[in-house]
């Protein structure tokens, strides 16, 4: 309760600072309201982490393979796990030849990236009924213009996805309906087709038509969700990246000889250009477990 309180602080003083009259302030305290604002963008940015988590355990297992599932948070894992073995506050980094420690950032941006393309090339489980199909295949084949762009589009769109579905349909007449993997920029083309189609009234076509375009951003929104994870272990990898920095720094000979003209300096006169080489501690809270 108490935590709620502090916030509710914290969102007074932005509240203060957007009806402020700035031409008749003169005591403003920048140091405060910047503080207020960054504890709402990060209160917003771990608010927004755990939606975005919470999406990928309620809808993972209904849209993606179990079994690529699991190769991507172990993918996942390594990254951060990664990031936990070279803590740049530990002596096992700082013992390290200045060229090692350049091959542990190395690597780190290559676990880093093999993630990122992994999650860029998951197939989503996306399910059509067969009154879907024909609606869908209606639309497609012969009531959506095309110009010159959305030609490549559909060409596309039939090369990688659709003349898959068109086959399983002709091959089972009978099923109901039928299970496809298929990409997110197949999804999405697919959507950029048909989004400006148009249907009159509560007819079947407008129930077929809801459903799809239901499922389309259903499958959008967890690969979003996987997206706003990566952007959250890409800040994580930065804050770490810097800290590697700043021991890179400190094994190089220039910086050390800075460091030591800087301790020769009069209290409060710091060597103009020198900055301090503290090392940023990669916490919890940095690695979203808080």
């Amino acid at each position: 309760m108490s935590e709620d309180k502090n916030f509710q602080s914290v969102l007074d003083k932005a509240e203060e600072l957007e009806s402020m009259d700035f031409s008749k302030t003169d005591d403003f305290n920048v140091g405060e309201y910047y503080t207020a604002l960054e504890k709402i963008a990060k209160q917003n940015a771990n608010y927004k982490n755990d939606e975005a988590e919470s999406i990928v355990s309620k809808d993972a297992e209904k849209l993606i393979d179990k079994d690529f599932i699991k190769e991507l948070e172990l993918k996942r894992k390594s990254v951060e796990d990664f990031i936990r073995k070279y803590d740049p506050n530990k002596p096992e980094l700082a013992e390290m030849p200045i060229e090692d420690v350049d091959r542990v950032y190395a690597i780190s941006n290559y676990l880093l990236n093999v993630y990122i393309q992994f999650v860029n090339e998951m197939d989503f489980v996306f399910v059509i009924e067969k009154q879907e199909y024909k609606f869908l295949n209606k639309i497609l084949q012969h009531e959506i213009g095309y110009n010159g762009d959305e030609v490549f589009n559909f060409a596309e769109l039939h090369n990688k996805f659709w003349k898959d579905v068109q086959l399983k349909f002709e091959e089972d007449k009978s099923a109901d309906s039928h299970t496809f993997k298929v990409s997110i920029k197949s999804l999405l083309i697919l959507h950029h087709l048909i989004k400006d189609h148009t249907v009159k009234g509560r007819t079947n076509d407008f129930q077929f038509f809801t459903s799809i375009l239901f499922k389309i951003a259903n499958v959008n929104k967890l690969f979003n969700a996987y997206n706003i994870i990566i952007e959250r272990i890409k800040n994580d990898r930065e804050v770490w990246g810097a800290a590697v920095e700043e021991v890179v720094k400190s094994k190089d000979p220039e910086y050390q000889k800075q460091v030591e003209e800087a301790s020769k300096q009069k209290p409060g006169m710091p060597l103009e250009g020198f900055v301090n080489p503290e090392v940023l501690p990669v916490t919890p809270a940095d690695l979203g477990e808080e």
